[in-house]
């Protein structure tokens, strides 16, 4: 699988406009967000926000990163589906990705298509199944955020989600899901601002992972219901020293 710089890549795209369509999600999916903005600014690309039900205004859409091209949410692959065939160029940024209903969508559509996608194993899964367009490996957006690390601080905090991609029996007693508490472009103060607080954090939720270890905090990264957290630790977490994933579906 063939890995291919990003930033590289968009460089095309310099001093241009596109269409670009940011799902709903939530405060995690912020540092995706505040990261695609960086990125993109550094290369003078401006974006136009679409829906589903806004028009065209650009040849080239964009479709945020993430975790939405999956059999658990509908949002990106409902887009595609009414919105594809407006575009010449359509560039899926950074996603993990699975599930037939993804691979037809994607085979499905007539534009010049290109695929990243920010693990392994979605890459794979993709290399020989898409009849046309291009799938490359790339780290997620929200590595594109550059905060000044605070190792120091006190105690744990346990960020543990309570929905469909949750593994645990029982949640902590003291457990506090900041990506619960946001949206997909919420300011990260907020965020920030509670992480620097405690000097450890465990957490299933792969974003308050990141953002933490870019913190310089100590971090234990647990299981989702999938992949998608182990094969992002493999890729893109595994080089930062104060971060280890932990196999066992527990928060201890």
């Amino acid at each position: 699988m063939k890995e291919l710089d990003l930033k590289r890549f968009l460089s095309k795209y310099r001093n241009t406009n596109v269409d670009f369509y940011r799902f709903p999600g939530n405060y995690g999916d912020s540092l995706i967000w505040h990261g695609t903005k960086i990125l993109l600014s550094s290369l003078d690309i401006s974006e136009r926000y679409v829906e589903i039900d806004s028009p065209k205004y650009n040849e080239v859409l964009f479709i945020d990163g993430g975790g939405n091209f999956v059999d658990y949410y509908s949002d990106v692959r409902d887009f595609l589906t009414k919105k594809s065939d407006l575009y010449k160029e359509i560039v899926i940024l950074p996603h993990t990705i699975f599930g037939k209903k993804q691979v037809e969508i994607l085979n499905a559509i007539s534009s010049k298509l290109t695929v990243f996608c920010r693990d392994m194993v979605s890459a794979k899964f993709l290399e020989n199944k898409l009849t046309h367009g291009k799938v490359y490996l790339w780290h997620d957006c929200a590595f594109y955020n550059d905060f000044t690390k605070v190792p120091t601080g006190k105690g744990i905090l346990n960020a543990f989600r309570s929905d469909k991609e949750s593994v645990l029996n029982k949640l902590p007693i003291a457990n506090h899901d900041l990506s619960y508490n946001g949206y997909a472009k919420k300011p990260l103060k907020d965020l920030i601002s509670k992480l620097k607080k405690y000097k450890q954090i465990n957490t299933d939720r792969l974003h308050i992972a990141i953002c933490a270890t870019l913190l310089g905090k100590h971090v234990k990264l647990f299981p989702n219901s999938y992949y998608k957290n182990k094969a992002v630790f493999d890729y893109s977490l595994k080089r930062y020293p104060n971060i280890n994933f932990i196999k066992k579906a527990n928060n201890k």
